[in-house]
């Protein structure tokens, strides 16, 4: 029985991969036609075809894939990658180094659209990370088990709590501590939590997972780039004393940001899907938790449209 349903797992995966494949040439041909629909809508084809054939590849790799091994899950990272990535569009707010541009002029179709783009991060980070982690497994000995004090988590938090303040007070100077921020202030809580952490990783020896996240970021960030600079509804970045050396949009600099990234996004879905697993057995927490980050989205995308979006 076991052995049917693999089969069948691996079926419905070869014909994930050869669909979303075909999706992403067909998509990108249409685009180079010009046709304006694409336009408007090739970042979000071209990722969600990319998650879908990165999957579908994992699968066959390892008999194992994010969508797989949890549909459910697989969603719910999906659903919390809108909120996590709108955390720093907020800080947006104040650095202003990235604006948007050519997205569509109705708001019943703008707003899916933000909600479609931001919940490809999480699951492209995923995506990448199975794919690359069996590159590094051969690293497991690299490091030795080190004891993680209290003293150095309380140590992380507080650089975590400077690094998000910083860029706040001096944007112009430390903007670019807010893609280190959160992973020094999370990781702690999620060590203490019992939460999935990078820290209690290293901490048994284990440098896999620290090493695949940083290289799915910059891989990650690389296709980023790539789909924004072709796409009609894109965004292009001001960033100050950095901005020379552009490849596509960003800066050459920039892309060495995409590996911390990554790491902040791992300790920041862990704390979320935290809550999240602590407010399922309630449904009146469950109303809260998931209404709540509706609701905050929401506010964010009208906040964008205010701040955010080029006229």
């Amino acid at each position: 029985m076991a052995t049917e349903d693999q089969a069948v797992k691996a079926r419905t995966a070869r014909t994930i991969l050869l669909g979303a494949l075909f999706s992403l040439v067909t998509s990108s041909v249409l685009l180079a036609w010009g046709v304006p629909f694409m336009k408007t809508w090739y970042y979000s084809f071209a990722w969600w075809s990319s998650i879908l054939a990165l999957d579908g590849l994992n699968f066959r790799r390892a008999g194992r894939s994010p969508l797989f091994d949890s549909t459910p899950g697989f969603f719910l990272a999906a659903f919390l990658s809108i909120p996590i990535w709108l955390v720093f569009e907020l800080f947006n707010l104040r650095l202003d180094n990235w604006s948007y541009h050519g997205l569509p002029r109705s708001l019943a179709v703008r707003w899916p659209g933000y909600a479609l783009a931001f919940a490809t991060v999480v699951p492209a980070l995923i995506e990448l990370e199975a794919f690359v982690r069996g590159f590094f497994a051969k690293r497991e000995g690299i490091m030795r088990p080190r004891h993680l004090t209290a003293a150095f988590l309380n140590l992380s938090s507080a650089a975590g709590i400077f690094c998000l303040i910083l860029p706040l007070l001096f944007p112009r100077l430390f903007f670019p501590l807010v893609w280190l921020g959160f992973f020094f202030l999370l990781e702690p809580v999620n060590c203490r939590a019992g939460r999935p952490s990078l820290f209690r990783e290293l901490e048994a020896g284990r440098a896999t997972r620290t090493l695949s996240w940083m290289a799915a970021g910059l891989a990650a960030g690389i296709l980023w780039e790539i789909f924004n600079f072709w796409a009609g509804s894109h965004w292009e970045y001001a960033i100050p004393h950095l901005g020379f050396g552009r490849v596509f949009q960003m800066p050459i600099l920039g892309y060495g940001g995409f590996i911390p990234f990554a790491l902040e996004i791992e300790a920041m879905l862990a704390a979320l899907a935290g809550v999240s697993a602590a407010a399922m057995p309630s449904r009146a927490l469950r109303t809260v938790f998931f209404g709540g980050l509706i609701a905050f989205d929401l506010a964010c995308f009208y906040l964008i449209d205010v701040f955010s979006l080029a006229r």
